[in-house]
Order: C-alpha cells, then sequence, then structure tokens
C-alpha cells in the first residue's frame, strides 16, 4: 500500500504546481526554464503541516487525521490573482471541495479508513480568521490553530514577500503600511486560537510582527527614529 503522507503530498504538489503556473501565467511549463517564481499554496501548506505535527502531540488530538487534514486542507484552492482576475468575486467553496477529493487521494494508501470522516470534518471547519465560540472536535481546532498560526509567523512575511510583486508595484513603505494594516487582524486571529499552546505561540508571533514592524518603521522614518530605550 501507498505510505498516505507519500501520497497526500504529491496530490497536493500536483495541484499547487498547475495553480501556481496559471497564476504567473506560465503557458507552457518547462519552456526554456520557465517556472513559477514562488509556490504559495504549497509552502503554506508545508507551514500548516510542521505546526500540526507539533500542535496535536501536546493536545491529545489524533495525531493522522490532524497531520493528514494539514496536508489536504487547501488541496483545491485556487491562489486568487491580483485584482479582476478570474474567480475573484466567486464564492469560496473550498473547504467542501477539499474534503470531498479525500478519499480519492487516500485510496490504495494506508491511512485508516475508518478516520477518514474525521480528516474531512476537520477541512470542512478549518476556513475564517475569527471564531466566536471554540471548534469542536479537537482535531477540527487543531487544523484551525495550525493553519492560522501559519499566518502571523516569520514564515508568513516570505510567503507573502514571495507573492506581493505579483499584485502591483511593491515598495518598503507600501509594505511597511500592509504590515501595520495586517496587526489588527493578526490580534484578532491570536485571540481565537482554540488551544492553549496555540494560544501562547500566536502571543510569541504577535509580538515578533509587532517588533519587526516597529523596527521597519524606525528605519523607514525621515529622519530615523532613535532606538527606543
Amino acid at each position: 500500500m501507498t505510505d498516505w503522507r507519500k501520497a497526500c503530498e504529491s496530490s497536493l504538489r500536483t495541484f499547487t504546481e498547475a495553480d501556481a503556473n496559471r497564476f504567473w501565467r506560465i503557458s507552457h511549463p518547462g519552456d526554456q526554464g520557465a517556472r513559477p517564481i514562488f509556490d504559495y499554496r504549497f509552502e503554506h501548506t508545508l507551514a500548516v503541516v510542521k505546526i500540526a505535527r507539533w500542535l496535536a502531540p501536546l493536545v491529545g488530538a489524533d495525531l493522522e487525521v490532524v497531520e493528514c487534514a494539514a496536508w489536504l486542507h487547501d488541496c483545491r484552492k485556487p491562489f486568487r490573482g491580483p485584482a479582476g482576475e478570474e474567480r475573484a468575486q466567486a464564492k469560496d467553496t473550498h473547504a467542501q471541495d477539499a474534503s470531498a477529493a479525500v478519499p480519492e487521494i487516500l485510496a490504495g494508501t494506508d491511512f485508516p479508513a475508518a478516520k477518514i470522516p474525521a480528516v474531512r470534518q476537520a477541512i470542512e471547519r478549518h476556513v475564517g480568521l475569527k471564531l466566536t465560540r471554540r471548534l469542536e472536535p479537537l482535531e477540527a481546532a487543531c487544523l484551525w490553530d495550525a493553519d492560522k498560526l501559519s499566518k502571523i509567523g516569520a514564515a508568513s512575511l516570505v510567503h507573502f514577500g514571495g507573492i506581493a510583486g505579483a499584485f502591483g508595484p511593491i515598495s518598503t513603505g507600501g509594505i511597511l503600511q500592509h504590515g501595520r494594516d495586517w496587526m489588527h487582524r493578526a490580534r484578532m486571529i491570536a485571540s481565537c486560537m482554540n488551544t492553549a499552546p496555540a494560544r501562547a505561540e500566536a502571543e510569541r508571533r504577535v509580538a515578533f510582527l509587532a517588533a519587526h514592524y516597529e523596527q521597519l518603521g524606525r528605519e523607514w522614518a525621515d529622519p530615523m527614529e532613535p532606538s527606543p530605550t
């Protein structure tokens, strides 16, 4: 039987590579070395998987369920391009679409069939940046936390930098303003974490982002502001 992790990664790569070619408008992949500048969806997913592997054991969640859901949570989510591009106003059904793909992706693998419904349930509940109550079951809560933690850490700065230029001209000042605007959402995300370890990690990450943008703002001030004492 096929290793389920390899099957998940292979299926995800097939989807995200094709989608990255579309996003970067590469019509003939491989010709003269043409390749996407950055495969955002795969990099984001890999970050979520790494967080899921850390978080699930800490809170007693089923690691297989959480990790599998992490690999596949966005496996049918096209990356939206600049404003006005196709699908920009389309209804977002990526969680349902990903859930529906799970049985086919895991068919013939060594993933326990009895756990597939739990994987699908977690995927279907991971959407949104804000919660009004804690998610259940625990595996769904872990996936949500892992997905959102990936959006507020140091890696998120790399991910944003990798695709920022596709949306229009970029500048240091523009990135600084975007970061300052994002901090409000980052704090909101941190306040919605389901699990205690994720909440503590979110607080650390938000503190890092705040310090990063504070330092960037100090460097970009004219004249440069003095360092805090």
